[in-house]
């Protein structure tokens, strides 16, 4: 009796065995996990293929500047199915969804079968810490050593921060790409009229009927370095021009105009700035703040903590040389 019982133990631990392998290479509670999740990752990136045909399209098929957002929000606009569930745990880079380090090993897993890859978000060297933004208060402006021409474009983005005044957030002698007058002088009655934004683009003028003056978004403007040259306000393409400006005008100056020196401070919150030259990116801005003591692109020393926005093209860093001091926050740790 004692012997069949040792027996039968022994075989009903060698079938428990067999069935938690058998359950655990087959759970039907994990395998429909990874089928949602799956599904999931295809229908976004369907629907992104689709948000990029979109702009080949509105292009004319040509289209230099691709999509790179980690903006929830953002990623809303070319994804509509993206879910909360997904937040910061996939960012979308040069047209392409990736997927950060906030997936757990399971879904790493998945993803990878899916042939999608893992976004590196650590930009700068060791001795910068990236931020979201930096800000200006009215008296700083960063030079850009770039010359612009006919072949010259940029993305930018920016949170217009005050409600007077004529900002630039960009900008060089007669090349005025985004200029806001979010307030207008009543002359008759002596008082301020709210009205809505104007962009100029080389002394012309358009609205925009997306941005107000109470609006408190983040917006982009956007030119494509293309032949039809498309000029973008947010979602929405606002015109074309077939000159951007003077060949000889002085150097791009951001947070500013140059006008043969700067002017028009203003008070924007810039995120990101890129500069294209011939199709081609000549400036990749992101705002950071030194940690050690470095030297900027005019030789300059900076000790710990300088505020400015490093060239991830040239790997140099570009410092405030105006009056005050940039705002810079919040960390950027991923």
């Amino acid at each position: 009796s004692l012997i069949v019982l040792i027996i039968t133990i022994i075989v009903v631990i060698i079938l428990a065995a067999v069935v938690i392998l058998t359950l655990s290479k087959n759970n039907p509670i994990e395998s429909a996990k990874e089928a949602r999740f799956k599904e999931d990752i295809r229908t976004f990136q369907d629907e992104l293929s689709l948000a990029v045909s979109k702009e080949y399209a509105n292009a004319g098929g040509h289209r230099d500047i691709k999509i790179t957002t980690s903006n929830f929000d953002e990623i809303k606009q070319y994804i509509p199915s993206f879910s909360e569930k997904y937040r910061d745990k996939f960012v979308i880079q040069d047209d392409k969804l990736q997927y950060t380090k906030k997936l757990d090993e399971k879904e790493k897993e998945y993803a990878q079968s899916l042939n999608l890859e893992e976004k590196v978000l650590k930009l700068l060297p060791d001795e910068y810490q990236q931020v979201e933004y930096i800000e200006s208060t009215g008296g700083q402006y960063i030079c850009t050593n770039v010359i612009p021409d006919n072949n010259t474009g940029c993305k930018v983005k920016f949170k217009y921060n005050v409600t007077n005044g004529i900002q630039y957030v960009i900008g060089s002698l007669k090349l005025g790409i985004y200029r806001f007058n979010p307030i207008l002088i009543d002359t008759q009655t002596t008082s301020y009229t709210i009205k809505n934004d104007f962009l100029y683009v080389n002394q012309k003028e358009f609205k925009p009927d997306s941005y107000k003056k109470s609006d408190q978004n983040i917006h982009y403007l956007e030119f494509n370095c293309n032949e039809n040259r498309d000029i973008k306000f947010d979602s929405e393409y606002i015109t074309k021009v077939n000159e951007l400006g003077e060949t000889n005008g002085p150097e791009l100056y951001i947070f500013g105009r140059n006008h043969n020196g700067f002017e028009f401070g203003s008070s924007i919150k810039l995120y990101i700035c890129s500069i294209y030259k011939d199709s081609s990116i000549v400036r990749n801005f992101i705002p950071c703040y030194s940690t050690t003591t470095v030297t900027d692109v005019n030789g300059k020393e900076c000790t710990s903590g300088t505020v400015g926005l490093y060239d991830t093209v040239e790997g140099k860093f570009y410092t405030n040389q105006g009056t005050g001091e940039f705002i810079a926050e919040p960390e950027v740790n991923e």
